[in-house]
């Protein structure tokens, strides 16, 4: 037992002398020799070439169980490093850990080379594990990282200069949780990264257009949001008002809608068949407009961005909400055979989007030094649109978002209920329940990671025959556990009045 304490020791992050821990990056190179073994052994022919170091020829022939001896001794090699790097720290050798560290890693990352070169040459023909076009997605997600990674920070410290920062000292909210000061704006970044990369890897089209245009427009309201948020004495100060923001996100909506994006149709959720909303038009200049798809279009658009945005209220939260529904937006979009050029733009942007948003979690996780503001509506839209554009049903929309979906109808109904302005901000979301209940930041926020990433999974796996049934159970469930939850907190909070 003190051994094995030793050896964790020795690889933890924190030590002064372990600045290059090898063990996950070594275990997960043998991880996945072991899957790619197991997934690729059918395929392999009865002999392999393997024993390289011995003359050209059948001496180098072997059986294809052979190729079990490439993990196994890769795991060798990983203990071997291990327990020579515990010995080594005992004589204080400068950088002998890290110079074990990366022959080991080398050693095993060269025979996971050439585990997957055995298996490629010796192999009867197979469909590659990854869809290649997946596989090319991951440019524009990694080069979006990458960008919001190394540039947020840079915006941090240009925005404190410029005062565009949140004291919970100063600036009283009902639902405030900061515990120290944070900058806003990071939805102003989302929205200029997300127009920059998409500019290049999508290119510019009519409906991409109007989608530009909205990131834009909800882009520079909340930097204006955030800029009168942090100045008292802002000229824009009147943006306070829940009325004209709603007006504005009906404004910054529009383009959207004026650029033919459209809800065509809605499932019936009682019977076998949809609502066609392209047959309710109006004639205006010889031309037949959709009004009741246009206005279906963006109540359903705004009210996506607000219930989104309720669900920014604690740190690290919006980051994996928005990061994780782009990464199932971008798999939907991929599902259609053939693959038409919007599928593949949808993808495109859905997988820069993810990209930024998860970028971003470094700065907005908890204690954040960013928060996304007003602007995260930049971000919601984005996601509201996609799942437009690749023809996803409501249905499958609310499953990815259901927890904040649920958490918005009840707030709604609650406000309500207690005769108050439903646009107004209080502390009676989900996330503040649970933070009532004990709950910390991170747990929570992990909490909607967790969750939005099952419900996408469910969501994907659902036939389109049981989204339905599959949507009402879990929203029937999730709904109740909200409403529990709500109703506890009204009780205590009326014990509390009553005892003082």
């Amino acid at each position: 037992m003190n051994l094995f304490k030793k050896i964790l020791k020795s690889i933890d992050f924190s030590g002064p002398h372990r600045k290059y821990p090898f063990i996950f990056i070594n275990g997960a190179l043998i991880l996945f020799q072991v899957l790619y073994i197991w997934l690729r052994y059918k395929y392999i022919n009865t002999t392999i070439p393997f024993w390289y170091v011995l003359p050209w020829g059948d001496f180098q022939l072997a059986s294809k169980d052979a190729i079990y001896l490439l993990p196994l001794t890769s795991a060798g090699i990983l203990a071997a490093g291990l327990i020579i790097s515990l010995l080594v720290n005992r004589f204080y050798i400068r950088y002998s850990s890290e110079i074990v560290g990366i022959f080991t890693t080398f050693s095993v990352f060269a025979l996971t080379y050439s585990l997957v070169r055995i298996i490629l040459i010796s192999s009867v023909p197979f469909d590659p594990i990854i869809n290649p076009t997946l596989l090319s997605l991951s440019v524009p997600f990694m080069i979006a990282f990458a960008t919001a990674y190394f540039l947020i920070p840079l915006f941090i410290e240009y925005a404190k200069d410029k005062g565009l920062v949140t004291n919970p000292n100063l600036h009283m909210h009902p639902a405030m949780v900061l515990i120290k000061p944070s900058v806003r704006g990071a939805g102003f970044v989302y929205a200029i990264i997300f127009l920059a990369l998409t500019l290049i890897f999508v290119g510019y089209s009519k409906n991409t257009a109007g989608i530009y245009l909205s990131v834009l427009m909800l882009g520079i309201l909340g930097i204006v949001d955030d800029y009168q948020n942090t100045h008292q004495k802002s000229m824009f100060r009147i943006l306070e008002n829940p009325l004209l923001r709603l007006f504005l996100l009906f404004c910054g909506v529009s383009a959207v809608v004026l650029s033919g994006i459209q809800i065509e149709f809605v499932s019936n959720p009682f019977a076998k068949g949809t609502f066609d909303l392209l047959t309710f038009t109006i004639e205006i200049g010889g031309s037949a407009i959709p009004v009741l798809a246009d206005i279906v279009t963006m109540l359903w658009i705004v009210w996506l961005l607000n219930l989104l945005s309720w669900s920014n209220g604690i740190d690290g939260q919006y980051s994996g909400i928005i990061g994780i529904s782009s990464i199932f937006l971008c798999l939907l979009a991929l599902r259609f055979v053939p693959l038409e050029p919007i599928h593949l733009q949808v993808a495109t942007m859905a997988a820069i989007s993810a990209g930024i948003a998860l970028g971003f979690t470094k700065k907005t996780w908890y204690p954040s030094s960013v928060m996304w503001g007003f602007g995260a509506m930049s971000a919601g839209l984005v996601v509201a649109v996609l799942s437009i554009l690749i023809n996803t049903k409501v249905v499958t929309t609310v499953l990815f978002l259901l927890i904040p979906f649920l958490d918005g109808a009840v707030t709604i109904i609650r406000r309500i209920i207690q005769k108050k302005n439903p646009l107004s901000g209080d502390r009676g979301h989900l996330h503040h329940l649970l933070l009532d209940r004990g709950w910390s930041v991170p747990k929570i926020a992990m909490f909607y990671w967790l969750s939005t990433a099952l419900f996408g999974i469910i969501g994907l796996i659902s036939s389109d025959k049981y989204i339905i049934q599959v949507v009402l159970i879990l929203g029937g469930v999730v709904a109740s556990l909200i409403v529990l939850l709500n109703l506890r907190s009204i009780k205590k909070q009326k014990q509390i009045q009553e005892s003082v």
